[in-house]
């Protein structure tokens, strides 16, 4: 087991200049920091204010310091959900394009209910001990919610992902997802112009990154469109512009050939997993070769696409507790037999799973989300979900947790200040009751949830009931 030692004159130099009062040394828990180095028994973390002071086992204590006895609890970097929208609710009527239950709800209905559960979905998260998430696509409902939260203490870092940016014209934009709230959520295109236009906007916007899709979703219609569109040029142009702002490319890809072309046009990382067939040898070499990340999205196809329609949920107590009233509710609500889609994804979960162990084992980089607010998948609490399925398909806990915290801030670009219990880093962490490498279940068992270096109790971030 290695163990990494911050020294007596690293955190005596950070703290030189500031005053003892706002310090805080959490004592006696056992460390994992996020890095993938191995835990760190009998570990003190030092924090000053927002930010970590030093993490390790020869840390010197300020006098005049706060000491928080954690002795017998588990310490791990806050989890990070590379994977959100806000526009969606997880309830049973927010994708009317997956299941059309708007005669139960109507669209405009669930629109108005997500907009005024905002502070609940940002609290679901903390409760769930997401301190930070990626949005990844969607209306002006994604930016705006990223102001409400850094405007609110229990509330995550939110990082925008501009996008979707899409090769399609706009009547087949409008299709897939219909305008929310008057607005287009996707950002079509069938330009190189069109393509740079999105992203100067992202741009303009202040967003973190560049989401792009490259999926024919089983439609012949949307592949003869993307192949018209010359996709991969389309997906070179937002790459090129989207490096001259200093902003990395994340894709949408559920189909291996897709995928591969998308990592060619320069794509950072790629989300959901390739699911139409084995990944080959010659895939995992390139995807190592340019250091790309892979986030498998693994829950969402037994979740949406089987327990909503058997009934048969495998909840989790997080799902129970921490997400927002009326979402795991709506899950009762009967639903239209499964069309062509929805049986696609249910065969191609096994392809799923086995091909995220697959990259694992290669050596690939993965990080861990959710796609959050799609149909079953609740706000915070899914992170869990995610975790045990990727568990299940054979990715250890010590890497998962790896993955959901610094992989998953590299997602975003944010891995210099997010992701892992170091100092310099925002001092945004879990402690535990229970030892999540014995059980990554254990992640679960949430005393304290600490963001930017304010500690709150589990029950206070509670969604209002």
């Amino acid at each position: 087991m290695t163990v990494v030692r911050w020294t007596v004159a690293l955190a005596c130099s950070l703290l030189a200049g500031y005053g003892h009062a706002d310090v805080t040394a959490y004592q006696g828990a056992t460390l994992i920091d996020g890095t993938h180095r191995g835990a760190i028994e009998n570990a003190t973390v030092l924090v000053e204010g927002d930010r970590f002071v030093a993490a390790g086992t020869d840390v010197a204590v300020p006098e005049g310091a706060k000491v928080v006895d954690v002795s017998g609890k588990w310490i791990v970097p806050g989890l990070i959900d590379s994977h959100v929208h806000f526009m969606t609710s997880g309830r049973m009527y927010t994708r009317p394009a997956f299941f059309d239950l708007t005669d139960k709800v109507p669209y405009e209905e669930e629109i108005e209910w997500i907009k005024t559960h905002i502070p609940d979905t940002l609290r679901a998260n903390m409760c769930s001990g997401v301190t930070s998430v990626v949005s990844l696509g969607g209306p002006s409902l994604e930016y705006n919610t990223r102001d409400l939260a850094a405007r609110t203490h229990a509330a995550p870092t939110v990082f925008i992902g501009h996008g979707v940016i899409a090769p399609m014209p706009e009547f087949i934009a409008e299709q897939m997802i219909p305008p929310w709230d008057g607005e287009l959520t996707l950002k079509p295109g069938m330009s190189v112009d069109a393509a740079v236009a999105h992203v100067q906007e992202a741009v303009a916007r202040g967003a973190d990154l560049v989401k792009t899709a490259v999926d024919n979703r089983g439609s012949r219609m949307i592949s003869a469109l993307l192949w018209y569109a010359d996709w991969r040029e389309f997906q070179q142009a937002v790459v090129a512009e989207a490096a001259k702002h200093g902003l990395q490319v994340t894709t949408h890809a559920h189909a291996l050939e897709y995928a591969r072309g998308a990592v060619e046009a320069g794509a950072a990382s790629l989300q959901h997993i390739p699911a139409d067939q084995p990944v080959d040898q010659a895939f995992i070499d390139l995807l190592k070769a340019n250091e790309v990340i892979v986030v498998p999205t693994l829950a969402i196809r037994k979740r949406t696409f089987i327990e909503l329609f058997t009934k048969e949920l495998e909840l989790l107590p997080i799902e129970r507790s921490c997400s927002v009233p009326g979402v795991v509710e709506s899950w009762d609500e009967p639903v239209p037999p499964a069309d062509d889609q929805s049986i696609r994804y249910r065969v191609q979960g096994a392809v799923a799973a086995a091909n995220a162990r697959a990259l694992f084992e290669g050596g690939v980089a993965l990080a861990v989300a959710t796609d959050t607010g799609m149909i079953g998948i609740p706000a915070g609490s899914g992170m869990h979900l995610e975790l045990r399925d990727m568990h299940r398909a054979g990715i250890p806990a010590d890497y998962l947790i790896h993955a959901a915290t610094f992989n998953s801030a590299r997602i975003a670009g944010k891995e210099d200040e997010y992701g892992s219990v170091e100092a310099g880093k925002f001092a945004d962490f879990l402690v535990l009751g229970a030892d999540p490498l014995a059980d990554i279940g254990n992640l679960q068992e949430i005393e304290w949830v600490i963001k930017h270096g304010k500690a709150f109790s589990q029950s206070e971030l509670l969604p209002v009931q």
